[in-house]
């Protein structure tokens, strides 16, 4: 389903963060202007897909939980925004599919949220596998935000403050170095990419919005590399 939705609903997004919210980005020019990528961010509000949606070059695609889509006419505009419905309860395989088919035959960006749900306390919670296999298994570059207040828009009358402040800080992309990861078992690949992705993440927050990773002093990753 081609996104004939997005281009008027991020008009209209942007036009009200500009005018509504007191929103700073930082490291814009670490977004790669074209290629497939993955973004991900850390995960605090249900208007992050949009807000993060803004500041990227072209229209990405994201998961959504398939809760969302119960409704015909509201999975219809989800569709049509380029959203695909996930069911979060096992592995979902066809939603899986569907993003990488987006990645890797149309040289999509997709906005994936490593640690699979949003937090519901504003730290960051344990990260999830799924960015990490997908990197790996298809050496994709990985753009790690950190987001900040998006919390405080949950309801949507808040947005109209101008009082909101939102903070992005974008890192540098970086890939899996798989000279290093194919050393260890597949297992462990895994969980040592899902941690040097969300400790990349922790690094650019507030300590007091690190939450799972907020004992994490290092800033060494041996299984990731900057490609900027």
């Amino acid at each position: 389903m081609k996104q004939w939705l997005f281009k008027p609903c991020n008009y209209g997004f942007k036009k009200t963060l500009k005018w509504f919210s007191d929103l700073k980005i930082k490291g814009i020019e670490n977004i790669p202007s074209e290629g497939p990528y993955i973004v991900a961010p850390n995960h605090i509000s249900n208007l992050d897909p949009p807000i993060i949606a803004s500041i990227l070059p072209r229209p990405p695609v994201f998961l959504a939980k398939k809760e969302l889509f119960s409704f015909p006419l509201v999975s219809f505009l989800l569709r049509s925004y380029g959203a695909y419905p996930i069911d979060r309860s096992g592995k979902d395989n066809k939603a899986i599919t569907w993003v990488t088919s987006k990645l890797i035959t149309d040289k999509k960006i997709a906005i994936m949220f490593p640690e699979g749900t949003r937090s519901k306390r504003g730290g960051l919670i344990k990260g999830q596998p799924g960015v990490s296999k997908l990197a790996i298994e298809y050496n994709l570059p990985i753009v790690p935000i950190a987001l900040s207040g998006t919390e405080n828009l949950q309801n949507p009358l808040r947005v109209l403050k101008p009082s909101a402040q939102i903070k992005l800080n974008i890192g540098k992309p970086f890939i899996v170095d798989k000279q290093k990861i194919n050393k260890l078992s597949p297992i462990s690949a895994i969980f040592s990419i899902t941690n040097e992705i969300m400790t990349r993440i922790s690094k650019m927050l507030p300590l007091e919005e690190r939450g799972f990773y907020k004992d994490i002093s290092s800033e060494k990753f041996s299984y990731t590399k900057e490609i900027i």
